[in-house]
């Protein structure tokens, strides 16, 4: 008896190599597999959300230049890339790699938040030289007067002075330097629960002082019981203490400034504001005070002593307590600061903080 010939199927062949494609896939990310006429023969889940592909066809004019020339030259090629047509990606590393002479596999490793903080990183640096430029100038200025005019009484008391004032202006912005440092490194192991009935008692003893020098009246309007969250009590109380610094410095002398404290259960939320009834901020103004450095009024920000810092410290203090800073404000009537962070019994577990915005563009 003749024995029986069994037909085998022909197995279509992958251009993917069996271990190249499970690297391919244990490493993740925007990762697209293309033939040498841009056909693509795998595609990773996370780059199937960028408009690169139309059917099973490259199309994306970069990453179609960058594949042919690493099919040409025969090596891996790494680009630096600036995007607008990449969807949230607007900076990425992107390399093309050849896989065993039959296809290129092309990553994209998105670099938009790292470049944002980058950015965000170094006009910090840039501003707080910019900053420290003047008192430093000032101090050397002073000290070489003060030499020459040694044997002047008068002179020396009078430029002694000036050079205290220079001292405590390089003094407070080395503390909000620090201050900023703390509120944006979103540490939760410092929390505990916190009443904030106590934080606006502490921040408005604080401020009693300089308020009363000022003749200007603190009223203070608490809710009935306790309003409770999580949080560092010192950074709570630095940023309503930054508030009210805020607020005597743009009122009349003879004004009042209100901090109201409220507690929304529905919401789940407590709220703390802050009203003058000071100068107010223009509408165009409003948009940008909580930026670093940023300072709407330049001239009283001078005679005041301020840096600059403390709004930005209000808002990443809030943040860090996945809460908010808003403000409302109209020139000549005053403006209404209020930071609101959620009830502690209505995040028992503590979200993770939320994300700055100014990391991923300068506030």
């Amino acid at each position: 008896m003749q024995p029986r010939l069994r037909t085998m199927g022909t197995k279509k062949r992958s251009p993917v190599p069996r271990r190249a494609l499970e690297a391919i896939r244990a490493f993740g990310g925007h990762s697209v597999v293309v033939t040498p006429n841009f056909q693509v023969v795998y595609q990773s889940p996370e780059a199937h959300d960028l408009p690169i592909v139309m059917g099973q066809v490259l199309t994306h004019p970069k990453l179609v230049q960058l594949a042919r020339a690493a099919w040409r030259q025969g090596q891996a090629i790494v680009h630096h890339q600036k995007f607008t047509d990449l969807g949230p990606i607007e900076q990425a590393e992107v390399s093309a790699t050849k896989l065993a002479g039959r296809c290129v596999l092309l990553t994209v490793t998105d670099l938009t938040a790292t470049m944002r903080t980058e950015q965000v990183r170094h006009e910090l640096i840039s501003n707080i030289g910019h900053e420290l430029r003047t008192p430093v100038a000032a101090v050397q200025v002073i000290a070489e007067t003060l030499d020459v005019a040694k044997d002047d009484p008068a002179a020396v008391e009078r430029f002694s002075g000036r050079l205290k004032v220079e001292a405590e202006r390089m003094g407070r912005l080395i503390e909000d330097i620090l201050a900023l440092a703390v509120a944006q490194d979103r540490n939760t192991e410092r929390f505990t629960l916190v009443d904030l009935a106590d934080v606006v008692a502490e921040a408005c003893q604080h401020e009693a002082t300089r308020a009363q020098s000022e003749d200007i009246t603190i009223d203070v309007i608490t809710a009935v019981g306790p309003v409770e969250v999580m949080g560092d009590p010192s950074a709570l109380v630095t940023a309503v203490d930054n508030l009210l610094d805020n607020a005597v410095s743009y009122s009349a002398r003879g004004s009042r400034i209100e901090v109201s404290l409220t507690v929304d259960q529905a919401l789940g939320q407590g709220a703390i504001a802050v009203a003058d009834y000071g100068i107010g901020i223009d509408p165009g103004d409003q948009a940008r005070i909580f930026e670093r450095f940023y300072r709407s009024d330049r001239a009283r920000s001078r005679r005041t002593g301020g840096t600059g810092l403390g709004l930005a410290i209000v808002k990443n203090i809030a943040l860090g307590h996945s809460g908010t800073v808003s403000v409302r404000s109209r020139p000549g009537l005053g403006s209404t600061f209020t930071v609101t962070l959620p009830l502690a019994a209505s995040d028992p577990a503590r979200s993770a903080p939320t994300p700055d915005p100014e990391q991923e563009t300068d506030n």
